[in-house]
């Protein structure tokens, strides 16, 4: 990715997460078609991912996110849902793989 790309997938990024923010706060979710809010996610955890399985140490969620508790079990009970992936299942690969695993001092501090 050249520097000009970076520039604009940064510029990108600020204008997106704007406009989520906005839409939640001025309760107006329905502005955010279903299918387009799905491209978009699949698109970044595909990149996550990718990231993950080359071994970075990609954390999740940017400064300030706000993301709590309930949003992460409901995003991962639906994503879980959606590639018919059972939470048992998932446990088993955790435990095969190394994949996303992150030692524990990058981890985040508990509320």
């Amino acid at each position: 990715m050249s520097q000009s790309d970076a520039l604009s997938f940064a510029s990108l990024t600020s204008e997106l997460s704007a406009r989520c923010l906005n839409a939640i706060e001025a309760d107006r979710l329905g502005d955010i078609q279903n299918e387009e809010l799905g491209q978009v996610f699949a698109s970044i955890i595909r990149v996550f991912a990718a990231k993950a399985q080359l071994g970075e140490q990609v954390r999740p969620f940017g400064r300030n996110s706000g993301v709590t508790a309930t949003d992460v079990a409901i995003g991962c009970t639906a994503m879980l849902e959606a590639v018919n992936l059972a939470l048992f299942e998932l446990g088993a690969w955790q435990a095969m793989s190394n994949v996303g695993c992150r030692p524990s001092e990058l981890a985040e501090p508990g509320p």
